[in-house]
């Protein structure tokens, strides 16, 4: 069975010069254990969460435990203080970037895709446009094929039709309008 450690006490002193000298680090993390309520009342404060607090106060407990050897210290508490608030500071820091960062690449992450809703909003307009160009005068419905379907000119549907230019222009016209309106109308 083991024994408990004594106390430390309160100034730290024993870490700098008693019998732990050579055991710095381990005698820092006995007085983090001791001085726990005190430190993380004062960090929530410095750091705005208690759970930032708890955070910052579990990494200085484990750099104390695995860290590197640590030599004398000169004020232990404040030491501790120190090392608490600091990386209780960049884990903050670095918990902003990362937020900062994946809200922004969230953004750019949005799905173009359209939602299901949308889809079936397109096609019933899709099944009303093809019902309103089958009402369309012959002469109309020809021209609008021809213009939209088969991607030609005013100019090339024109001499094909033999129409004026003028007269292709005003069809278009018309069947936009139309449909136009019968969208709206179905909507």
């Amino acid at each position: 069975m083991t024994e408990d450690p004594p106390d430390p006490p309160e100034s730290g002193a024993e870490y700098r010069d008693g019998p732990h000298a050579e055991d710095h680090a381990a005698g820092l993390a006995r007085l983090l254990q001791s001085i726990y309520e005190e430190l993380a009342a004062r960090l929530e404060f410095d750091l705005g969460s208690r759970e930032a607090a708890q955070d910052a106060l579990q990494d200085s407990w484990i750099r104390l435990s695995v860290g590197p050897a640590i030599g004398p210290v000169r004020n232990p508490r404040a030491y501790i203080r120190r090392m608490a608030h600091n990386l209780g500071r960049n884990r903050l820091r670095g918990t902003a970037r990362y937020s900062l960062m994946a809200s922004s690449m969230v953004a750019g992450l949005a799905d173009p895709a359209p939602d299901p809703e949308r889809i079936a909003a397109d096609r019933r307009d899709l099944a009303v446009v093809f019902e309103a160009i089958a009402e369309l005068p012959e002469q109309r419905r020809t021209i609008f094929l021809d213009r939209f379907r088969d991607d030609l000119s005013l100019d090339e549907i024109a001499r094909l039709r033999k129409l004026h230019r003028r007269t292709v222009q005003k069809e278009l016209h018309r069947v936009s309008q139309f449909l136009r309106e019968r969208l709206q109308r179905e909507s």
